[in-house]
């Protein structure tokens, strides 16, 4: 993502893109999704990157369900049959 969203809004055409690239990377080396790290959660950092408009746990949300699509495994959540 390239953007300052901190004063820009993080739009869903950039959320979309985003989520499929980490599902890619996720799904490819059996990375778990709560385990994303954001650019200001290194300590180094020294700023809110990527900014105050890109919420963590709305696109771990959207990234776990992007996996699920992707591999949804032998069963389905609350099948009766």
């Amino acid at each position: 993502m390239v953007g300052d969203y901190e004063v820009e809004a993080f739009s869903p055409a950039v959320m979309n893109n985003a989520v499929s690239a980490l599902a890619s990377m996720h799904a490819t080396l059996g990375l778990d999704p709560v385990t994303l790290r954001l650019h200001k959660e290194d300590p180094r950092t020294t700023h809110n990157c990527p900014g105050k408009n890109v919420v963590k746990a709305d696109v771990i949300a959207q990234l776990t369900q992007a996996l699920a699509v992707l591999h949804p495994g032998d069963h389905t959540p609350d099948a009766t049959s």
